[in-house]
């Protein structure tokens, strides 16, 4: 069912830093093009995109690996732990009923799974916080002028989105440890201050390096400022929480 020699699927939860490792790994030119492909919000962009029809899964399985793959044969994929059950059952009606494994690998052939966490799920709940009232989701030269009006402290919503943070990593996990599966984990703090060395020796560890002339740059930057530090700093002193490492 697929073009593809190899599937790197970052997995991961809403304002992990993954759209960083993303780009860089789009960069590399060797890493496939990894977005989310099977995110509802973005399906009918995709398909007007790719021209398919829109209730045609086995043309958007292929629009997705067209678009996800560099020359190399290499497919890339992010996923949210909320899109993965959609995605297999949308996997299923073009493969026929099978495991998620199997499921996978007819789909996208041999998986490598990188997952990506947050050690500081308050400072994670903050940029979700902020991303939800401004719509402005990565900073890379193509957001407004200024941000939409709105943003505001809210600690209830803190909590929602702390906690899916939360139940996301745990999906994960029990879904690795059913399927057997042994994931690459970065942790968004470890490789915060040189994510483009972080990228070229974790694709020398997957076997495709990064030519040494191939720059790893991109114009992505840190969304975090003195607001987002005051508010998770607020949120842990009325939820009691000790301060982050």
């Amino acid at each position: 069912m697929t073009t593809t020699h190899r599937t790197i699927a970052i997995c991961t939860t809403p304002r992990s830093g993954s759209t960083l490792v993303c780009a860089l790994m789009r960069a590399s030119g060797v890493a496939g093009w990894p977005e989310s492909w099977y995110r509802a919000e973005d399906r009918a962009e995709y398909v007007q995109d790719w021209g398919i029809e829109p209730d045609n899964p086995a043309a958007f399985l292929q629009g997705a690996i067209r678009a996800g793959s560099t020359p190399n044969g290499v497919f890339g994929i992010r996923l949210q732990s909320m899109s993965l059950q959609p995605m297999l059952q949308e996997l299923a009606a073009v493969c026929g009923p099978a495991d998620d494994m199997t499921l996978l690998q007819r789909s996208f052939g041999p998986c490598t799974f990188i997952h990506i966490s947050r050690r500081d799920t308050v400072a994670q709940a903050v940029s979700r916080l902020k991303a939800e009232a401004t719509q402005i989701w990565h900073l890379d030269g193509t957001e407004p002028d200024s941000p939409a009006a709105g943003t505001r402290y809210d600690a209830d919503l803190l909590d929602t989105w702390q906690k899916e943070a939360a139940l996301g990593n745990q999906a994960w996990d029990c879904w690795f440890t059913v399927h057997g599966v042994e994931p690459v984990r970065l942790v968004y703090e470890d490789y915060a201050d040189d994510p483009s060395t972080m990228v070229r020796s974790l694709l020398d560890r997957l076997g495709l390096p990064v030519p040494p002339a191939t720059p790893l740059a991109v114009p992505n930057r840190r969304m975090a400022d003195a607001v987002s530090a005051r508010w998770a700093a607020r949120f842990r002193r009325e939820r009691g929480i000790a301060d982050a490492l």
